[in-house]
């Protein structure tokens, strides 16, 4: 509890690929957070985590761009600290290696960091049913409460709890494994008419050809190797300084 009595906010936000922000996320939880002006200095943390995901273009194999997205490991780590938890990473077996700050707010539960765990949904707790439903309960064990924001729920010490909780835990893994289903098939029928799957291979001996020889815009130079910005940036300099030559 914080010094006025009322429950202190630990907050979670994951996300499974570079393709999905957690920006929607943010908004939603943070609408809840610290309603009754307890724990944090939320103003800093709503700065923060909008500082936290940082956007980058890519082109495709089919020339197309999109834009992805990065959690930023510094700021998450301080974020963290305020037991605000951010981070991009699959959930699963090896979930502790995948989603180290998922198992930092475990630790921090049972130091009793904070009374009340807000996340956006229950499919963030978990890829499975039993993911979920165990991770609750090991919450509610260290005397943690947990708040899914989009997900009707109730007290898992209630028998109505237990059954909401089976039921939304249930739901999100017939969600995810729908979804996993859609894209292998998707996958198979572009294979099936002779489309890449997978990333470009990124060539940094490219990127100094590019640069030194077509004096292309790093931007460009991102476009046409599939790349960000700052990755060919960076692999133009290491090649360069590895070559006993100056960065141009």
């Amino acid at each position: 509890m914080s010094k006025t009595g009322y429950p202190v906010d630990g907050l979670y936000f994951r996300v499974s690929s570079e393709r999905q922000t957690t920006q929607n996320q943010f908004a939603d939880l943070l609408q809840v957070a610290g309603k009754d002006g307890s724990g944090w200095d939320w103003a800093r943390i709503r700065a923060a985590l909008a500082a936290c995901i940082s956007e980058e273009q890519r082109q495709t194999t089919s020339g197309a761009n999109r834009t992805v997205y990065r959690v930023q490991p510094e700021l998450a780590e301080e974020l963290a600290c305020d037991c605000s938890y951010v981070e991009q990473g699959r959930s699963g077996k090896t979930g502790a290696q995948q989603r180290p700050l998922f198992e930092q707010m475990k630790r921090d539960a049972g130091a009793r960091k904070f009374d009340r765990l807000l996340v956006w949904k229950v499919s963030r707790l978990g890829r499975d049913m039993r993911e979920v439903i165990a991770t609750v309960y090991d919450l509610a064990d260290l005397g943690i409460t947990v708040i899914p924001v989009k997900s009707q729920t109730g007290p898992i010490s209630s028998t109505m709890g237990k059954l909401l909780w089976a039921i939304q835990a249930w739901y999100a893994e017939m969600e995810n494994s729908e979804k996993s289903e859609a894209i292998k098939a998707g996958q198979a029928r572009a294979r099936a008419g002779g489309k890449h799957m997978g990333r470009r291979v990124f060539n940094r001996e490219e990127v100094v050809r590019l640069r030194n020889v077509e004096r292309l815009s790093w931007p460009e130079i991102a476009r046409r190797t599939g790349a960000g910005v700052g990755t060919v940036v960076k692999a133009y300099r290491d090649l360069t300084m590895a070559a006993g030559h100056p960065p141009s």
